[in-house]
């Protein structure tokens, strides 16, 4: 019973209409996620057209992505996101153009607090902290972005890198917690 109680609380902190429309998302999603060729594909990408708060172009998105808070995620041109992936638009998420997401990754805005004993961590809310991907990025598979992230323009993130501060333009990030590795620009492009 206590754990009923518990669910209870923690849906009173939406209102009916978010938690239908977050039920509703899922089903669509989850059903949507196990197509799969490029009907699938096409499939996704037009019900993303819906259900994202906006959509520039038409994204690319492969089977077995997990999308959620989909009202909340803004993409430009061109967006691929690759199987496996986890995106959780809770605080906002800002796609821009030409952006690639490897498989596995995990794109959360949502941050769970951990300070004090109480409440238990497993019932605390969570703080929305938007992210940011600007135009002509790649994240590599597994790779993780944390809550309240910006990607620079034209940013490489490493396979299984954990991003926990903004990224520098035209950069390569690699490692745990994620640091710059060298420039994408060469030294020409760099005087200009």
């Amino acid at each position: 019973m206590s754990y009923l109680k518990f669910l209870l609380d923690k849906a009173s902190c939406y209102s009916l209409s978010t938690i239908i429309r977050l039920e509703v998302e899922s089903l669509i999603f989850g059903v949507l996620s196990v197509f799969p060729t490029v009907l699938g594909v096409v499939i996704r990408g037009i019900v993303s057209k819906f259900l994202f708060k906006e959509v520039a172009g038409f994204p690319w998105i492969q089977p077995r992505v997990i999308i959620v808070h989909a009202d909340r995620i803004a993409s430009g041109t061109h967006l691929g996101i690759n199987s496996g992936a986890y995106i959780n638009g809770v605080g906002g998420i800002e796609f821009g153009s030409n952006v690639l997401i490897g498989n596995n990754v995990t794109i959360s805005s949502g941050q769970h607090p951990i300070e004090g004993e109480f409440p238990t961590i497993f019932s605390r809310l969570v703080i929305p902290k938007k992210i940011i991907i600007k135009d002509d990025v790649w994240i590599g598979a597994g790779a993780v972005i944390m809550p309240g992230i910006t990607l620079g323009k034209g940013s490489v993130i490493g396979a299984n890198a954990v991003v926990t501060k903004d990224t520098e333009d035209y950069a390569v990030y690699v490692g745990v917690p994620a640091k710059k590795i060298r420039s994408r620009l060469n030294k020409m492009e760099l005087l200009n």
